[in-house]
């Protein structure tokens, strides 16, 4: 990527929020001009409004009012970049610098500045990237798989709640399907030890 000076990061940065209340297609446009300022971390030195801004962080950026920042949340942002696994992924990766630790970001734990541990969904598809085989990674990122699915599949997450149908060769398959064949049998046996008392 062609290195940008600090007056077309500043435009960038300004494109960027722009296009996050754009009514016509501003929202689509929005993941891939994040993704650029993730890349040339846009946020360090900037010129904005005729005047030179130095931020640390994304998250200042994102929160910081106008003009050092977009004064926006952080959530807001997070949901507009959801369907973009990529995006979602360089996003969480440059939000990792909790900086003065103004939030956690979703997590539901975070201990000693570590990443964290959590249920959002961009810590989910960091997780398939680090842990899964890259035929799965490829699948999430290109919207075939959810990050969920990844890693139950992958055995890395327990599946918690599913919904059965009332016919039972239906249900059998839908077992099947999540759990394997080796459950469903296992099932079987379970069912004829019970039925025999």
């Amino acid at each position: 990527m062609t290195k940008l000076n600090e007056i077309e990061l500043g435009q960038l940065c300004q494109s960027t929020i722009e296009s996050l209340y754009e009514a016509t297609g501003g929202m689509k446009q929005f993941p891939g001009l994040l993704k650029k300022i993730i890349e040339t971390k846009a946020w360090l030195r900037r010129i904005s409004s005729g005047k030179v801004v130095e931020l640390t962080s994304l998250r200042e950026l994102i929160t910081a009012k106008p003009v050092r920042g977009w004064g926006e949340d952080i959530k807001t942002v997070e949901a507009v970049i959801r369907n973009d696994p990529e995006c979602l992924a360089m996003f969480r990766e440059a939000m990792h610098d909790q900086g003065n630790r103004s939030d956690l970001c979703n997590n539901v734990t975070q201990v000693g500045g570590g990443k964290g541990t959590g249920n959002s969904r961009a810590y989910s598809i960091a997780r398939v990237q680090s842990q899964c085989d890259a035929k799965t990674v490829a699948a999430v990122m290109a919207g075939k798989m959810s990050a969920n699915g990844a890693l139950v599949k992958a055995g890395l997450r327990d599946v918690r709640q599913i919904y059965l149908p009332r016919e039972p060769a239906k249900a059998v398959e839908k077992l099947r399907k999540v759990f394997g064949l080796k459950f469903v049998n296992a099932m079987l046996v379970e069912n004829t030890r019970l039925n025999k008392h």
